[in-house]
């Protein structure tokens, strides 16, 4: 082989390095961005929330996945937990009509956003605090809908930070003793334990619904820059 050819192997081989390493990278994006019912891109979703009794029981764990007739092609939420009660403000009057406020705290867990056209980059983050607080209204004392608003934040692998809100979710089922036949339909989420593997098959137990209305916004930490010539000079 001629020098010549040496040289436009080592560049061909180069650039294919330079290509496999800018696909392996993933490199979330600044920006803030809303979910398609608000004029946006980012898919909205569906969650499960796990349980360890039908009825109740303590963790919960939550699973969300962006929701286009598949789930998780886009984004994904995996195993923040709730280990201590959530609280509940009753405002029903004496005949059980008006709505109950449930507020849930979670902790940990992680975002994922998968590579494709979107142009907020991809990456993986690890999730601080979640708070998801549901008003459920009853008429009766008969449950007869609800609305969920939730927010959490976390960090990038990269130090970028993660916002993601959540300003009309709604429950769509859950499982229960009155009638243990329910069970959580499979384009659901699937359930989580604590340990972030798959409910064991005797405890599939929890709530089900949907996720919309989105926005999500990521910073990421610009660098300084040098400001002096001889920095400058350094750098390059």
């Amino acid at each position: 082989m001629t020098r010549r050819d040496n040289r436009i192997g080592f560049l061909m081989a180069a650039l294919v390095g330079v290509a496999l390493a800018g696909s392996a990278v993933a490199a979330p994006i600044n920006g803030i961005y809303n979910s398609t019912d608000l004029g946006g891109q980012l898919l909205t979703g569906r969650a499960s929330t796990w349980r360890t009794g039908i009825n109740s029981g303590l963790p919960h764990v939550m699973h969300a996945q962006s929701w286009n007739g598949g789930l998780g092609s886009q984004w994904d939420v995996s195993c923040p937990v709730e280990s201590t009660p959530f609280g509940i403000q009753d405002n029903r009057n004496m005949s059980g009509t008006g709505t109950v406020v449930y507020t849930s705290t979670f902790q940990g867990g992680t975002f994922t956003l998968y590579p494709g056209a979107w142009p907020w980059g991809d990456g993986v983050g690890t999730l601080g605090t979640s708070v998801f607080v549901s008003t459920v209204q009853f008429v009766n004392n008969i449950p007869v809908a609800s609305v969920v608003n939730a927010n959490t934040t976390g960090t990038f692998e990269g130090g970028c930070a993660l916002t993601f809100a959540i300003a009309n979710g709604n429950g769509i089922g859950e499982t229960t003793s009155l009638n243990p036949l329910i069970t959580k339909p499979a384009d659901y989420p699937t359930f989580l334990d604590a340990g972030c593997g798959l409910a064991p098959i005797n405890q599939q137990f929890g709530t089900w619904g949907e996720v919309r209305t989105i926005t999500m916004m990521i910073d990421c930490p610009v660098p300084a820059l040098p400001s002096t010539w001889s920095a400058i000079k350094t750098r390059f």
